[in-house]
C-alpha cells in the first residue's frame, strides 16, 4: 500500500473514530459551506463551522430557520451590529472596571474555534485570544428540537485581571426576519404572552423589548418608584420565539437554567436595523459603582465572581399545523408535564377565589388604630351566602389577619389570629364550617416584605443590595412610609416557623407572596450572593409550605411552579406596547388541564364583560377581593388604593360568574387547550377533548366557522355531545 493510501486511510479512520467529517448540505434551502450534525423525526440541524452558524430545516416542507444573517448586500450597520447578527453566539466582556461591555464575536474578535461532535450535535470550543477567554458551547438534538448549554465551569479567564466575562446571547438571530420579508410574529412573555407581528415598520419603532426574567435586580439595578408610575408587566415565564406562518415553522425558545440572570429581547425592525429579532442574554457580571461614604462619591466595582449558573436554553420546534403560538405552548406543556413541574398540583373541583381583607390601621391621636374591614363571623356569614345559592366550592384566602394589620404585620413571623376579628376561637370557628361546605381556606403570608416601623429589631436582617445599602421602597401609604425586604436567609427561618405554627393549628392551606416575585443578588454576611443562592432558599421556602399544607403562590415566578398546589394572581393581558399586535393566551394555554391557576381581581377591571370573555378563553379561575365594610373606610391606611370590594356590590356577580365558568369546566375537565385561532375580533379556542368555545371581542356581531355571536358574547361547541 503506497504512502498516500494509508495517509488517507488513516484520515477516514480519525473521522469515523471522532464522527468529525460531515458531508456538505445537500439540501437545495441550504447555503454552501453547511454540514448536517444532526436530526430527528421533522427536523435536520445543520452547522457552519466558521461562525457557529445553525440552520434549521424542516423535513416535510424543505422550509429554514437561520440563526445568523446569510446576505448581507446593502446592509450598512457598524460593525458591532455586523458581528452580532453573524455570529451564532455572542460574548460581552469587561475591560478593567469599564462600565460598558466590549463585544466579541466571530467576525471582528480575534478566536479560536473547534469542534466535537456526538452522534445527535456538538461541542464548540471556543477561545477569544485577544481576551484570553475560554468557554464551550454544547448543543443536542432530541424530538422536541435542540438544546444549547454552556456549562459555567467551562469558562475561564485567562487574564481576569483586566478581561472578564459578561454576558453571552445564544442564537439570538435564529428565525430572524427583515423588513416583512417573511410572515409572521415574534412572542414575548407579556403577560400572557404578546406577540410582535413580522412586517416593515418604516421606521415606527425606536425602541426594544427588553426585559429581566422575574424583575429587576434590586440588588444590582436602581429602581425608580413613583406613585404616578404604570409597571409593566413582570416576565414570570422564561420563553420567547418566533413563527414564520409563510414557511408554517416555528420555534419556542425556553430558558431551563440561567433564567435568574437572563434577559430577554425583542428588536422590531427600525429598532438599530433592519432586523426583527427575539432571544435571552445571560449576565455573569457586572460594574457597579460603589459608595465611599455618606457625601464622598462613588467608586466603580466589578462584582467579584462569576455568577453560579449553566446556561440552559431549549428550542422547542414545530411546522405545519402545529407552527402557531398554540402548538408551541402545547409542546412546552408536555415537556414541562414530562419534567415533572406539575407534579405538587392540587386536584380541586374547579372554583372561584375569595380574598377578605380583615383589618388594617390607621393614624390616631396618640398611635394607631383598627379599621376592621371583614372580621371571621362576617366573612362566614358571605361564604355561607355564596353558598346557599349556587356556589358550590370556593377558595378562600385571608389578608390581613394578624393584629397589626395587612400592611403593619410584615413580614408574616407567628400564627395568632387578630382578637378585633375573633380571635384564635373566631379563625377556627370559621376555618371549621368552612371545611364542612368543602372550602379550602388559606392564610395570606409574606415572608418577604418587612415593615420598619413595626418591626425596628428586624431592620438588621434587611436585604443589602451589592453596595451592602439596606433597599428601601416608599409604600406611598398614610401610615406607614417606608417597607424593607428580609434577606432570604431570614425570610427561611421565619416562613418555616409560621408554617409548622399553622400547620399545627389546624390551618390547611398557605397563600405565599413576596418571595415568589423577587429575583436579585444581595450583599450578606461581608460577601456578594448570587440569585442562584436566592432562588435556593426561596425554593426551599415554597417546597416546604407545599410539603406541610395546601401551597398557592401568587405571581409565582417559572422556576417555583413545581412546588405549588395552585397559582393565583396571574395576569390576564399585557402592557399594551405600541410595538405588539396583539395579546395571546400562552400562559393559559401552557397551564391548562394542568394545575388551578387564578387571575388577578375581578374588582379593578375597567370592562367587566371583556375580562369574563378572557376568563372563558383561557379556561382560568376568577378572584373577587371582598369586604363587609365600604372600603372608603380604607382611605385613610396604607391600603387606600382599594377602592372597590364592598360584597353586596360583587355578590351576584360571583354567583353568576361561577355558574357560567363551572358550567364550561365541567365540559372541560381536566383537558388541556389544543389550539387557539383568532379572525378579527372572533376567537376560536380548542380543548383536546373535542370542547371549542367560540368568542366575540367587538361590539358588533361577527361570524367564524358560522358560527354567529352578537357583539361581547360566547358560544360552547361540544362535538362529544356531553
Amino acid at each position: 500500500m503506497s504512502r498516500i493510501a494509508k495517509f488517507l486511510m488513516l484520515i477516514a479512520l480519525a473521522a469515523l473514530f471522532t464522527g468529525a467529517v460531515f458531508a456538505e448540505a445537500n439540501s437545495a434551502n441550504i447555503p454552501k459551506g453547511y454540514e448536517k450534525i444532526a436530526e430527528n423525526s421533522a427536523f435536520n440541524l445543520y452547522l457552519m463551522r466558521e461562525n457557529l452558524s445553525l440552520a434549521v430545516e424542516s423535513k416535510a416542507s424543505g422550509n429554514v430557520l437561520h440563526s445568523t444573517v446569510q446576505d448581507t448586500t446593502g446592509l450598512k450597520d457598524n460593525a458591532q451590529w455586523s458581528g452580532f447578527y453573524r455570529s451564532g453566539v455572542v460574548m460581552e466582556y469587561i475591560e478593567g472596571l469599564k462600565s460598558s461591555n466590549t463585544q466579541a464575536d466571530f467576525v471582528n474578535s480575534a478566536h479560536e474555534l473547534t469542534y466535537d461532535f456526538t452522534e445527535n450535535g456538538f461541542t464548540a470550543h471556543v477561545k477569544f485570544t485577544d481576551i484570553g477567554i475560554s468557554f464551550d458551547v454544547n448543543v443536542e438534538m432530541d424530538e422536541t428540537g435542540f438544546v444549547v448549554t454552556i456549562p459555567q465551569d467551562s469558562i475561564t479567564e485567562e487574564m481576569s485581571e483586566k478581561y472578564t466575562v459578561a454576558t453571552f446571547t445564544v442564537f439570538p438571530f435564529l428565525g430572524h426576519s427583515r423588513l416583512g420579508s417573511d410572515e409572521g410574529y415574534m412572542i414575548i412573555p407579556d403577560g400572557q404572552g404578546a406577540i410582535i407581528e413580522l412586517k416593515d415598520n418604516e421606521g415606527r419603532f425606536t425602541s426594544p423589548y427588553d426585559e429581566p426574567v422575574y424583575g429587576t435586580n434590586i440588588g444590582i439595578e436602581d429602581s425608580v418608584y413613583s406613585v404616578w408610575s404604570v409597571d409593566t408587566e413582570p416576565v414570570i415565564m422564561p420563553v420567547f420565539g418566533a413563527v414564520h406562518t409563510d414557511k408554517e415553522i416555528g420555534f419556542l425558545g425556553y430558558i431551563e437554567e440561567g433564567d435568574n440572570a437572563a434577559r430577554i429581547m425583542a428588536y422590531p425592525n427600525g429598532v438599530r436595523t433592519s432586523f426583527d429579532w427575539v432571544g435571552a442574554r445571560y449576565t455573569y457580571r457586572w460594574v457597579y459603582q460603589q459608595p465611599t461614604g455618606p457625601s464622598s462619591g462613588t467608586v466603580s466595582m466589578r462584582t467579584e465572581k462569576v455568577r453560579d449558573f449553566d446556561i440552559v436554553q431549549r428550542f422547542f420546534l414545530t411546522d405545519g399545523e402545529e407552527a402557531t403560538y398554540a402548538g408551541l405552548a402545547k409542546a412546552w406543556r408536555e415537556y414541562m408535564t414530562e419534567k415533572g413541574v406539575f407534579e405538587n398540583a392540587d386536584d380541586r373541583p374547579y372554583d372561584v377565589e375569595i380574598d377578605f381583607i380583615g383589618l388594617e390601621k390607621e393614624n390616631y391621636i396618640l398611635g394607631k388604630r383598627d379599621v376592621v374591614m371583614t372580621d371571621f363571623e362576617e366573612a362566614t356569614a358571605i361564604l355561607n351566602d355564596l353558598n346557599d345559592n349556587g356556589v358550590d366550592h370556593l377558595s378562600v384566602v385571608y389578608r390581613g389577619w394578624l393584629s397589626d394589620g395587612l400592611t403593619g404585620s410584615l413580614p408574616t413571623d407567628d400564627y395568632s389570629p387578630a382578637k378585633a376579628l375573633g380571635g384564635k376561637d373566631g379563625f377556627e370557628a370559621f376555618m371549621e364550617n368552612a371545611k364542612k361546605r368543602g372550602m379550602i381556606v388559606s392564610l395570606e403570608a409574606d415572608f418577604l416584605t418587612m415593615n420598619p416601623d413595626v418591626h425596628p429589631t428586624y431592620v438588621y436582617n434587611a436585604l443589602k443590595k451589592m453596595t451592602s445599602q439596606t433597599f428601601r421602597k416608599p409604600s406611598f401609604g398614610m401610615v406607614y412610609d417606608t417597607v424593607h425586604y428580609m434577606n432570604p436567609a431570614k425570610s427561611r427561618e421565619i416562613a418555616n416557623s409560621v408554617v409548622d405554627k399553622m400547620a399545627k393549628g389546624g390551618v390547611e392551606g398557605i397563600s405565599v407572596t413576596g418571595i415568589t416575585q423577587l429575583m436579585s443578588d444581595f450583599y450578606y454576611q461581608n460577601h456578594y450572593r448570587d440569585s442562584v443562592e436566592m432562588m435556593g432558599t426561596y425554593s426551599e421556602i415554597a417546597k416546604y409550605a407545599g410539603e406541610n399544607m395546601k401551597a398557592t403562590l401568587q405571581s409565582a415566578n417559572h422556576y417555583l411552579w413545581k412546588y405549588a398546589g395552585a397559582i393565583s394572581d396571574m395576569p390576564v393581558g399585557g402592557s399594551d406596547y405600541t410595538y405588539t399586535q396583539r395579546e395571546i393566551p400562552l400562559l393559559a394555554i401552557a397551564l391548562s388541564g394542568k394545575i388551578p391557576y387564578y387571575v388577578e381581581y375581578v374588582n379593578f377591571q375597567a370592562n367587566n364583560q371583556e375580562f369574563f370573555l378572557h376568563l372563558m378563553e383561557q379556561g382560568a379561575r376568577a378572584c373577587f377581593l371582598i369586604t363587609e365594610e365600604d372600603p372608603i373606610e380604607l382611605q385613610n391606611t396604607n391600603s387606600a388604593n382599594i377602592y372597590s370590594s364592598r360584597f353586596e356590590l360583587y355578590r351576584e356577580n360571583i354567583i353568576s360568574w361561577y355558574r357560567e365558568l363551572k358550567a364550561l369546566n365541567d365540559l372541560v375537565r381536566d383537558a388541556s387547550i389544543l389550539r387557539h385561532d383568532q379572525e378579527g375580533n372572533m376567537v376560536k379556542v380548542t380543548w383536546d377533548n373535542g370542547v371549542k368555545v367560540y368568542l366575540n371581542f367587538g361590539d358588533n356581531g361577527s361570524e367564524m366557522d358560522g358560527v354567529s355571536l352578537d357583539g361581547m358574547t360566547y358560544k360552547v361547541v361540544n362535538e362529544n355531545g356531553r
